[in-house]
């Protein structure tokens, strides 16, 4: 018995058969991702010399303190005034020296509390060092000494000399510098003159020097030839 396949049953299976034989499509090759081409690094900008950050102020040292100062009672009697003025009141009878260059002011103003009871010297090379010299006689019922102090310590610095007499000379200290020098009010007989003499320096010791030895012995100089009129 012979059989025969029908031509419409055997194209399918051929179809399959061809269809499992053909090579399968190939894959897509995989994609490279470029890289980044490495940046350069942007060179640095030079700043021109004239914009540099100027560097910062450096502060003045504050002046050191000068070596204290003593008097001394033997070298102001014999103290040279050659050379230096002489300035007389006669109001009162005495007369007194200070240096060429100083000045020499009375106290001319009504208003002033010490209206013509004072004079008040200074050199105009160191204007905050004022010398007063106040005066009154015995018999007057005023005030001529100041009523109050700035701060500081009050040090005995040698003696000074009023008409001839040795008498005690202190130096009020703040910050290792002498800020004023106090002298002693003295009663003088029998012309029956007081006396208050006062050297002061209007200045911060923060920020200042102080009276300077030279002019503390000027000062103590002007007060030394003091003198009664005859």
């Amino acid at each position: 018995m012979t059989f025969r396949l029908h031509p419409t049953l055997l194209a399918p299976s051929l179809l399959l058969v061809a269809a499992a034989c053909s090579p399968s499509p190939a894959a897509p090759a995989p994609t490279e991702t470029p890289m980044p081409a490495p940046t350069q690094a942007t060179p640095a900008t030079a700043i021109p010399a004239d914009e540099t950050t100027p560097a910062a102020p450096t502060e003045a040292p504050a002046p050191t303190s000068t070596p204290a100062y003593f008097a001394d009672a033997a070298a102001l009697r014999a103290f040279d005034y050659a050379g230096w003025q002489t300035y007389a009141n006669a109001s009162y009878g005495f007369s007194l020296r200070y240096p060429a260059g100083w000045t020499l002011e009375e106290a001319v103003d009504p208003e002033d509390t010490m209206y013509q009871h004072r004079v008040t010297l200074g050199d105009p090379s160191d204007p905050k060092a004022v010398l007063h010299i106040a005066f009154k006689a015995a018999s007057e019922d005023r005030q001529i000494s100041p009523t109050g102090m700035a701060g500081g310590e009050l040090l005995d610095r040698g003696s000074m000399l009023l008409l001839g007499e040795e008498l005690p000379r202190q130096a009020l200290v703040a910050e290792g510098k002498d800020m004023a020098v106090v002298y002693a009010c003295r009663e003088i007989h029998p012309e029956g003159l007081v006396f208050w003499c006062g050297l002061n320096y209007a200045g911060s010791p923060l920020a200042d020097p102080g009276l300077s030895p030279e002019t503390e012995r000027l000062a103590d100089a002007v007060i030394a030839s003091i003198q009664v009129l005859p």
